[in-house]
């Protein structure tokens, strides 16, 4: 776990997969190109749904911004995202694995709580 509790909690609560985190920063790397999702398809070797479910929490999450033709760009929509997105970035460059396991776990106790959700919502 990162000292920093402010990225940790970051990564948990943006990340839902290793992709939604491959996806930013693949659009982070070229942050002037908007990319089509077929393109980030084929560029990232992912599956067409990794990619969309990706983007779409992308966006909610305000990392990057959806164009009116459905194009994808790097563009936090605040300095302090701006930050944790760098920061995030230097600590997957040095430790991946501890990377993966924030996200995998966060993931895996959201999944379990919503397995317990009674009635439609």
């Amino acid at each position: 776990m990162p000292a920093n509790a402010d990225l940790a909690a970051f990564i948990g609560d943006n990340f839902r997969s290793v992709w939604a985190l491959e996806i930013l920063l693949f659009l982070k790397n070229d942050p002037s190109t908007a990319w089509r999702r077929e393109s980030l398809v084929e560029a990232l070797r992912a599956s067409d749904l990794v990619v969309t479910k990706g983007l779409d929490t992308l966006q909610a999450e305000g990392l990057i911004v959806l164009e009116n033709d459905g194009s994808a760009r790097y563009s936090p929509a605040s300095a302090d995202l701006r930050q944790l997105v760098d920061q995030t970035e230097a600590l997957y460059a040095k430790k991946p694995d501890a990377v993966r396991r924030m996200i995998v776990s966060s993931t895996g106790i959201s999944a379990f709580a919503d397995s317990f959700r009674l009635g439609s919502e």
